[in-house]
């Protein structure tokens, strides 16, 4: 009986190992499906360099509009917020600080959320390019020091700053490059806020 065992076991493992190995060599011999001529829809992780740090994107393409037309949406976040600092002290008032009490000033930041739609099109079949535009809210803080240190940790505290503040129109455009079989290398830049977009995105033929 534990013969018979051990041969099914061997045997199973056998089977197994074999259905493993065709499996790869048929994903082996499958053409690698192009951004041109097929139809996609992709995830991804997007950032904007030095602002946001956190980011998630949706891509769409698909050839049976103008050859290769589709949609790609993201929404971005501002990771190192001072609204989430201790030193935040939301009594004072910009003209306070300054005026009032005289301290100095020593930092400004502001905490960026963004959403943005844009029209994708594939040049080749390894290249995709990308422009469109987007919502983006600035909450602008600033950073002082009260030589007293009467206000805030060891002097230093934060305060919004509303005039600094606002919604803003992003403009954006970049590229889509592929990096493997199922996996895009996203590189662009944008106006609101300023920077450089880099990303990774997974991709899935329909």
């Amino acid at each position: 009986m534990a013969l018979k065992r051990r041969s099914s076991i061997i045997l199973f493992l056998a089977l197994w190992g074999l259905t493993l190995s065709s499996a790869s060599l048929q994903a082996q011999r499958q053409p690698v499906p192009d951004l041109k001529n097929s139809s996609y829809i992709g995830v991804g992780y997007v950032i904007n360099v030095p602002n946001q740090f956190l980011g998630f994107d949706l891509l769409g393409i698909t050839p049976k509009l103008l050859g290769g037309l589709g949609l790609y949406v993201d929404a971005k976040f501002s990771t190192n917020s001072p609204a989430n600092d201790p030193t935040l002290l939301e009594c004072i008032t910009v003209h306070q600080a300054q005026v009032a009490f005289g301290d100095e000033l020593f930092e400004q930041r502001s905490e960026w959320r963004s959403f943005n739609v844009a029209l994708v099109y594939a040049v080749t079949p390894e290249l995709a390019l990308y422009g469109g535009a987007g919502y983006s809210k600035e909450t602008a803080y600033r950073q002082y020091f009260d030589d007293s240190q009467t206000r805030g940790e060891f002097g230093f505290y934060w305060i919004e700053d509303p005039a600094e503040s606002g919604n803003r129109v992003n403009v954006l455009g970049g590229g889509f490059i592929r990096l493997a079989r199922v996996l895009l290398f996203q590189a662009g830049a944008e106006s609101q806020p300023l920077g450089a977009t880099v990303g990774l995105t997974f991709t899935f033929a329909l």
